[in-house]
């Protein structure tokens, strides 16, 4: 793809999905709706892309923040991009997409489900091709009269264990131009820290490539005629029987190790899946452990599979119909007497409530949250979408818990701060002294986004007075923090305090152009 309309699809998508799905939606994105803005940023992206090297493109070192996986201490690194190092970052990738689509399976032969690229409307993928379509054929697959042993595995750690330098190699086979792919290695290898592993987590443009490291393997398993499907990194095997399916499992576990990964052995299932088939003899057992069987009936699928979701997906009316004939009083007393607690059945247990609108019943979480802390943000997106309909009592009982949370802060985790701030600066929730004094205590090393996290739940409430001591933090801030700030300033300063702090400071902002762009938008030069 040409670099301009590289770059002008980045944009387009970003406006579509923001600058990653792990992190809230910053006003950075909402910027990008001005033609004249979006105009300046294309240009300076295709420039900087097109002097084709590294320190041309003027991107800054990638910060992480943990978020919750599956497992109670699980966590894996989400990336913290600049926008405009995200912009860039997108742009280049796409600019090989096209290629490494031609490459990959086949849609016609339904083994790969995975961010199929095909761009349309600002979105870049697929809208056919998803976990859920993967899981319906993995399913339907399973009742063939071909299939009596099912393999379900992962690869442990993947986007963190993609070796670079074999990336590389996967993409030039590809007959992609040398100098592009190039510039994408040592932008990876940049963020790396010359490490020589993984991508980052959180964005559109690591999918593609995460997509691209997995075609040698793809293939491999086409050759070898093992039937399968994928969606990233969890595969499907769908064996005729107990013997084959080692087989396949042993020979994909060798061709990984070609690729520096490895199998996820704690998530490795091998099922008898034979009585699916009307008259179809059962298999022995697998010596494979088998883990307990999720409850699919209230699947959450945010982003990445296998992972505590940050996100509620709002229920269909289908699924709230077979919902509220389920014993939420049941599924509340197993939660409080489980000493481990499963996550699927904290997910089920919030999805029954809501489908009762048993909102009240919230009160348990503080308990729920104290042993499985890795769904705080969970529980803050479903009271904060739900708060018109949780009850005053409820309300405040989540609000107190959260509120201890951020006067324990030295103690907890970033994402965790991040979700508690978030509540406490949204209405029916809104504790601006607890945000605040967490803001004077906070230490430099606290994290990468929690300054503008309490920064951005302070836009609407914050007092002249309060924004005077904030706006002296200015010069000790990061990128993030000091937007938030100019727009602070902006919000709740008159224009003879503000102009000329802002004209102070601009000069000292050229190479931010989202930090320009707050300070004084662009307007059409004569």
């Amino acid at each position: 793809m040409e670099i301009g309309k590289a770059v002008a699809l980045s944009i387009a998508n970003i406006r579509k999905e923001g600058l990653t799905d792990i992190f809230p939606r910053p006003y950075e994105v909402d910027l990008l709706k001005s033609a004249l803005f979006t105009a300046k940023v294309s240009a300076e992206v295709e420039k900087r892309i097109k002097s084709n090297n590294l320190q041309s493109l003027g991107v800054h070192p990638i910060q992480h923040v943990l978020y919750p996986k599956k497992e109670p201490f699980d966590f894996r690194r989400a990336a913290l991009m600049q926008p405009l190092d995200t912009i860039v970052h997108l742009a280049l990738v796409l600019s090989i997409a096209d290629d490494i689509e031609r490459f990959r399976s086949p849609l016609r032969e339904k083994r790969v489900f995975s961010y199929r690229f095909h761009p349309k409307d600002g979105y870049l993928f697929n809208s056919y091709y998803h976990y859920t379509a993967f899981d319906a054929f993995a399913q339907k697959k399973t009742k063939s009269n071909r299939v009596n042993v099912l393999v379900k595995c992962d690869i442990a750690n993947f986007y963190d264990r993609i070796n670079l330098h074999r990336l590389e190699s996967t993409l030039l086979s590809l007959k992609i131009d040398k100098a592009r792919v190039s510039l994408i290695n040592q932008l990876m290898l940049f963020w790396a820290n010359r490490d020589s592993y993984g991508i980052p987590i959180g964005g559109n443009a690591s999918r593609i490539l995460a997509e691209a490291a997995l075609i040698s393997v793809d293939d491999f398993l086409i050759s070898n005629k093992v039937v399968f499907a994928r969606y990233v990194d969890d595969f499907r095997f769908f064996a005729p029987d107990t013997k084959t399916a080692h087989s396949w499992l042993a020979s994909f576990a060798e061709r990984l190790f070609l690729e520096g990964l490895t199998i996820n052995s704690s998530k490795t299932v091998i099922e008898d899946v034979s009585k699916r088939v009307s008259g179809a003899k059962s298999e022995e057992p697998s010596p494979v452990p088998t883990r307990v069987k999720a409850n699919t009936a209230a699947r959450m699928i945010v982003g990445y599979t296998g992972t505590v979701p940050t996100k509620f997906r709002k229920i269909s009316p289908g699924e709230r119909e077979k919902l509220k004939d389920e014993d939420l009083a049941a599924l509340i007393a197993e939660l409080e007497k489980q000493v481990v607690l499963l996550p699927n059945d904290i997910k089920r247990m919030l999805r029954v409530l809501v489908a009762k609108d048993a909102f009240s019943e919230l009160s348990i979480m503080p308990k729920i949250l104290e042993r499985f802390p890795q769904f705080s943000p969970l529980v803050v997106d479903l009271a904060i979408k739900e708060a018109d309909n949780i009850p005053t009592v409820t309300r405040t009982v989540l609000k107190n818990y959260f509120n201890d949370v951020i006067l324990d802060a030295e103690r907890i985790p970033e994402y965790i701060l991040i979700s508690s701030v978030l509540l406490l600066g949204t209405n029916g929730y809104k504790s601006e002294e607890t945000i605040l004094a967490l803001f004077r205590n906070l230490k430099r090393n606290a994290g990468s986004y929690i300054g503008r996290s309490i920064l951005d739940s302070l836009l609407g409430d914050a007092n002249r007075s309060q924004v005077i001591e904030i706006r002296q933090f200015f010069n000790r801030a990061d990128s993030w923090e000091k937007r938030a700030i100019i727009r602070l300033v902006h919000q709740h300063l008159p224009e003879e305090e503000t102009r000329p702090w802002l004209k102070n400071i601009k000069g000292h902002l050229e190479s931010d152009l989202f930090a320009v762009e707050t300070i004084e938008p662009t307007k059409k030069t004569k």
